[in-house]
């Protein structure tokens, strides 16, 4: 039986790109820990992510604008005075009662979130501004893609300090961060126990 979804909790992962965020989550993804609800966009996939499995469904603006016209998402933003356009669709209302909703967006969409789902938890990913940024100037490189993200990097990450529940620091070995993530997802999610 489908679970209300005002009520029932749902995982806000937030953090500054270039953190490592779909990284970290894709095993849990994999195993049907989670279930992400991906955002739709208008901006071009980069060099390494697979439209198969992403975090975004990567359509063109007439797509996009379509749907937005048949009410098809929630919200839609442009972010960081890019062109591309983000949109958040219904289907994140659905529960299916066995994976954890997931959402991964910028600490400054939270509070449009919060009007959704009053009952949310929020992991913040962090990593360290120079691997941040090595990562950005190659995706610069490769996709001609920064924007001010790295500008924004110090800004963004003290504002999610102040609305995240859980700081998930990826700077460790992989297999430490994911075994931290795991306990902390049970301690959170345990079903029984919806109510935060």
């Amino acid at each position: 039986m489908p679970h209300d979804s005002t009520t029932s909790k749902i995982l806000v992962v937030i953090g500054p790109s270039g953190v490592g965020k779909s990284t970290l989550f894709a095993p849990l993804r994999r195993e049907g820990a989670v279930r992400l609800v991906p955002t739709w966009t208008t901006r071009k996939p980069r060099h390494y992510e697979d439209p198969a499995d992403s975090d975004h469904v990567f359509v063109d603006e007439d797509e996009f604008a379509a749907r937005e016209r048949d009410g098809f998402f929630l919200e839609t933003v442009q972010l960081f005075g890019l062109e591309a356009r983000y949109g958040l669709p219904r289907a994140v209302l659905d529960d299916d009662g066995h994976s954890i909703r997931t959402l991964m967006l910028r600490a400054m969409l939270l509070e449009r979130i919060a009007r959704y789902f009053p009952v949310h938890i929020v992991y913040q990913v962090e990593a360290p501004r120079a691997r941040v940024e090595a990562h950005l100037r190659a995706r610069l490189e490769r996709d001609g893609d920064i924007g001010s993200r790295l500008a924004n990097f110090e800004d963004e990450l003290q504002q999610g300090r102040r609305m995240a529940n859980r700081i998930v620091d990826n700077s460790g070995p992989p297999e430490r961060v994911q075994a931290q993530l795991r306990a902390w997802l049970r301690e959170d999610f345990a079903r029984g126990g919806d109510a935060a």
